[in-house]
């Protein structure tokens, strides 16, 4: 087990505070660009004394550097050099006015059509993905009847009685990063905030969801409970392992981790393979967050394949698993992404684009709700409520 203990790890600690988390909050206000490969230890470290990550809906911009994965780990064949797309940059704002988040992408396919059965149409109804028609075709060859046969009264009655399903769930999908003590990080939260926080959901009688139960909510096979709430971590930190996983089992609690397959290990920050098997022994989900964590939006559609696709097959390598939802690094993404996405079958993708998340939007773009070290307990019961 890696932990922080003694002055030597805390130091280190102090010192390589969670830049993917701190980049992630672009967002909610932290505007981030790639400054291309670093020394994962020398200029991680120093750029996080220098500029460290602001809170959420700062106007200040800062240039947090990409970590650098370990190049065998990744295996990736591809220069680590990437190209903007054209015509693919953030907005600055979405439509709860948050500083500095991505717009949402226009005309993007959403959903893999090849693993649903259904999907959901414009009005929020359930209609069959195969293009069949709602009524049968008179057969070849058979005389044409002067008037419809009325159908069975019983047959309208049963119709009558099963409209169309329209989805109705409003889930806040709480994202976490790193679980340490770091008060200037406001993307590093005290693991007694992380605890007071789990107490007060256990208090309240919220339900945490494990992914497949989300699935299940969102194709209508199951009800949304009435205090559903699904937690996230990203990036694969291992004090997710030493702080949070604690805390999370004392109340029974499920929730879901995106880890960076290529990042896995490195520097005793990031969780190994055996603690992570151990989480997902403990209930906890693991999904891809990108194989190097990197800002697929200026990859070439050939790099942003093997980061998509070398994650979920190193993550089912690893631990058995099989890839059911992606975390975009940074919360960054374009429309390559979207339709690798689609090709590799992946139907559920988070972004941090703030707010709840509801059937009304696209699944390769579902929204989440940042949770922040510098946050109070007043602020953490406001984003529960609707």
């Amino acid at each position: 087990m890696v932990g922080y203990k003694g002055t030597k790890a805390a130091l280190l600690h102090k010192s390589f505070a969670p830049l993917l988390a701190a980049a992630a909050l672009l967002s909610v206000g932290c505007a981030s660009e790639d400054r291309g490969a670093l020394n994962l230890a020398a200029d991680r470290a120093h750029e996080e004394r220098t500029s460290p990550a602001g809170p959420p809906n700062s106007a200040k911009e800062h240039n947090i550097p990409v970590p650098v994965p370990n190049a065998a780990a990744a295996g990736n064949p591809q220069s680590a050099a990437s190209s903007e797309q054209t015509g693919e940059k953030a907005a600055a704002r979405d439509g709860h006015g948050s500083a500095g988040q991505i717009a949402a992408i226009p005309n993007a396919e959403s959903g893999s059509k090849n693993s649903q059965a259904v999907k959901i149409s414009s009005d929020n109804t359930a209609v069959a993905t195969d293009g069949s028609s709602a009524h049968p075709v008179a057969g070849s060859g058979s005389a044409a009847p002067t008037q419809s046969a009325a159908p069975p009264a019983a047959a309208i009655a049963d119709t009558a009685a099963k409209p169309p399903k329209k989805l109705k769930f409003s889930i806040p999908v709480l994202n976490y990063h790193s679980i340490a003590v770091d008060p200037d990080n406001n993307a590093v939260l005290d693991p007694k905030k992380l605890e007071e926080q789990m107490d007060f959901l256990a208090a309240e009688g919220y339900t945490t969801l494990t992914l497949r139960q989300f699935i299940d909510i969102w194709d209508g096979k199951a009800e949304a409970p009435a205090k559903a709430v699904l937690l996230t971590f990203d990036d694969g930190y291992t004090d997710n392992y030493t702080e949070a996983m604690p805390i999370l089992k004392k109340h029974g609690f499920r929730a879901t981790m995106f880890v960076s397959p290529g990042m896995v290990g490195q520097d005793g920050y990031f969780a190994e393979w055996d603690q992570i098997r151990e989480m997902r022994d403990n209930g906890w989900d693991i999904q891809p967050h990108g194989m190097t964590h990197p800002y697929l939006h200026k990859m070439t559609l050939e790099q942003q394949r093997f980061e998509i696709a070398e994650s979920i097959k190193q993550l089912k390598e690893h631990t058995g698993i099989d890839t059911e939802a992606f975390c975009y690094p940074y919360g960054m993404r374009n429309k390559d992404t979207l339709k690798l996405l689609e090709e590799a079958q992946v139907r559920f993708a988070f972004t941090i684009d703030q707010g709840r998340t509801e059937p009304t939007q696209q699944p390769l773009q579902l929204k989440r709700i940042f949770v922040g070290g510098k946050e109070s307990m007043a602020t953490f019961v406001k984003k529960l409520k609707p």
